[in-house]
Formats: C-alpha cells, sequence, structure tokens
C-alpha cells in the first residue's frame, strides 16, 4: 500500500513528517494563531473552533491531517481536510493549512496543497456512495495575501465568494441623513405587523443565491429577537403594500463600544437598479447615530464584490475586511 506521506517524506524540507493527532490539536491551533497574527488577517480561529471542525468531520484525522516538524520536534507546517459528511452534493472538503512564516519560500505551501488534494480524493473514494455529487474542494484567504490566493490558483481552485465586511465611523459634525423616496413608495421603520411580509421578500430576493436556503416564520421571528436584534433600528421599502427592500440591523457591543450592524439586505429582483438599498443602508445609518452607536458596519456574501463596495462606498463606508473562498469541483 501506498504511503500517503510519501510525496512530503521524499521531500523533506528539513521536516518530519507525522499524520495528525488528537494530541497535536492544540500546538496546530497556536501555529494557527501564531500564522493569523503574523499575517493580520480578518478571521481568527481558536483551539475550540478546531476541534469541533475536526470532531464534525467524522473522519481519522489521521486520514485527513498532516504535520511537518522541525528537528526540535515542533511543528512549523500542517494541512488538514475538514471533510463535510453532511453535504451530498456537492461533497465539500474544507482545506486549511499553514506555514511558519521562517519556513516559507520553501514550496512547503504547494507541497501540502498536493497531499491535501490527493487526501480529499482518497476519503472521496473510500466514502463515496451511488447518490453522492461531485467532490468540491473549498479554501478560503484574505484577498489581500495574495500568495495564498496564487496558489490556490495553481491547483485549480478558483474565486468563487467573497465575504466583505465593510465599516465606518461617525466623526462629530457629520451626521448622516434620512433618505426621502417619491411615491409610490415608502421608506419605513421595520413594522412588526409586516414581518412575515419582510421574510417572503427576503427569500424572494436570495431564491437564486447559490447556498441559499428560504427561512422559515419561526426562525425569521428568532432571528429578530436574539441578543443584539435591533429591529427598532431596521427599515423596509414598501409599494404600497408590499415590502420591495429591506435592512435588518443589530447592535455589536464588545465592551469598548457598540456599532449597529446590518445583518441582512435584500432588494426583490423586480425592483434592484432604483436605489432601494442605498435607500435602506442610509436609514440604517441614520439610526444607529440617532441611537449614539460609535458607527457601522455590514457584511456581504457575494460574487460581484466591486458592486458591493459601490454601494457601501456610496453611503460612506470605508474599511473593508474581504475573504475570499476559492473553489475547485474534482471529477
Amino acid at each position: 500500500m501506498t504511503d500517503p506521506l510519501e510525496g512530503l517524506r521524499d521531500r523533506g524540507f528539513l521536516l518530519a513528517w507525522d499524520p495528525m493527532k488528537e494530541a497535536d490539536l492544540p500546538e496546530v491551533a497556536k501555529l494557527n494563531e501564531a500564522i493569523e497574527h503574523i499575517d493580520d488577517t480578518a478571521e481568527r480561529h481558536s483551539l475550540g473552533e478546531l476541534t469541533e471542525a475536526v470532531n464534525q468531520s467524522r473522519a481519522d484525522l489521521g486520514q485527513i491531517g498532516v504535520v511537518g516538524r522541525d528537528q526540535r520536534g515542533s511543528i512549523v507546517a500542517f494541512a488538514l481536510d475538514l471533510v463535510q459528511p453532511r453535504d451530498r452534493n456537492p461533497r465539500r472538503v474544507k482545506l486549511i493549512g499553514g506555514v511558519h512564516p521562517a519556513w516559507r519560500d520553501n514550496n512547503i505551501g504547494h507541497a501540502l496543497m498536493e497531499w491535501q488534494i490527493a487526501a480529499a480524493r482518497r476519503w472521496d473514494a473510500d466514502t463515496r456512495r451511488a447518490h453522492h455529487g461531485p467532490l468540491k474542494l473549498v479554501a478560503t484567504a484574505d484577498a489581500n495575501l495574495i500568495a495564498i490566493r496564487d496558489l490556490y490558483q495553481d491547483y485549480g481552485l478558483v474565486p468563487e465568494t467573497w465575504f466583505v465586511d465593510a465599516h465606518r465611523r461617525f466623526r462629530p459634525g457629520e451626521p448622516p441623513q434620512l433618505p426621502q423616496l417619491a411615491a409610490p413608495l415608502s421608506l419605513l421603520p421595520y413594522p412588526r405587523a409586516v414581518a412575515d411580509a419582510v421574510r417572503v421578500c427576503h427569500n424572494e430576493a436570495f431564491a437564486t443565491v447559490a447556498g441559499s436556503k428560504p427561512i422559515g416564520p419561526a426562525e425569521w421571528d428568532e432571528s429578530t429577537r436574539r441578543p443584539g436584534a435591533a429591529a427598532e433600528l431596521s427599515w423596509v421599502v414598501m409599494a404600497g403594500s408590499r415590502v420591495v427592500a429591506y435592512a435588518m440591523n443589530a447592535v455589536v457591543d464588545d465592551g469598548d463600544e457598540a456599532v449597529g450592524w446590518t445583518d441582512r439586505l435584500g432588494v426583490l429582483p423586480g425592483w434592484r437598479g432604483r436605489g432601494l438599498a442605498r435607500s435602506v443602508l442610509q436609514a440604517s445609518i441614520w439610526s444607529f447615530h440617532e441611537r449614539g452607536l460609535a458607527g457601522a458596519g455590514i457584511g456581504f456574501d457575494t460574487d460581484d464584490p466591486e458592486t458591493v463596495q459601490r454601494l457601501t462606498r456610496a453611503v460612506g463606508y470605508e474599511n473593508y475586511d474581504a475573504v475570499v473562498a476559492h473553489a475547485l469541483i474534482v471529477h
């Protein structure tokens, strides 16, 4: 039987390569934390999150993970295929990994990518059933980490979805303005009397978005009443009695300051191109300022980051964090 680590061991890199063990996870998490700090990534991951993801994969850790140790026995490189056993069409595997900055520029990243793709193929072959769809590899990186994104694309993983967070702070003497709409449209604070109509609008607005699932009445109601949710700071646009656009907002308080955050934003397909998304965002920002919050933020999942930036810059957002998901369908 072929040794899955043969390719890594043949290259050496002055590292000792071993299958990942559960006992390695704290050191792997510590290495990953150091990498995220040095690269100043938008997302940070804890040992608890890593352990939970491994447990959810329901796979043999030694088959989906590998570690590289230096001469002192410290883990300085790792790769892990987080298989998603509940995903059947396609079968998704999330690739994560990293190399300590002191060991970069040795093509270790390329060797790890080759190992990860081969490991994902082995897992797929060992567990595949007739009803399963194709194997899909997914890997994320901050938009500004060009070397990592180039590495992904070298192995056929292409940008698929951008996860963009935009932020703005409120400055003294620059109060936001509440927009006005012409009849037959009306811009209104979120009225609970039409909560279900807003939910229906949301489902229609995202009906064609890949990975989006309709939200039921109970789930929607719960989302508007969870801690931090601020329905009173949310807005809708109505055309007569029909909801055609909305912004559902929240307050995020980290203990040092509180900011307004737009959780959900949508416009019905037939009403796009009229500036309605901009209007509900402007109204949201006005509400955040009136509440005395320090600033505003919003997160988008999009395949069109340029349009998102045009929209958010138009209403005063200035700072952006973007994470890009790259994907490859393996046939």
